[in-house]
């Protein structure tokens, strides 16, 4: 089973990115980054759900393969207002062993 990780060294605490001028808008980033997920033709039965909190965005959900695990964290990572993504994707069973 994989564990979290981060792209960057730790997400920032929540005052921070406040004084940091934290995202206005995180359901744009979310949309946005949903977006590039479904249009990514490498990425073809991902099932995932994303979250983002003052920029930091994390995924979720399951993998077919590592290929598509790693994919989606850059897929994700250029999109306008993304500061950091925690990776929670789960690789398949068959591909764990």
């Amino acid at each position: 089973m994989l564990t979290d990780e981060r792209s960057t060294n730790q997400a920032p605490s929540k005052a921070a990115a406040q004084s940091l001028g934290a995202p206005q808008n995180d359901d744009r980033i979310a949309s946005q980054a949903m977006g590039a997920l479904e249009r990514e033709q490498l990425l073809p039965g991902l099932r995932v759900s994303l979250s983002v909190d003052h920029g930091w965005l994390t995924l979720s959900g399951d993998a077919a393969h590592g290929v598509e695990r790693s994919a989606a964290e850059c897929v994700v990572r250029y999109v306008p207002g993304v500061k950091g993504v925690t990776n929670r994707l789960v690789i398949a069973m068959a591909e764990q062993r």
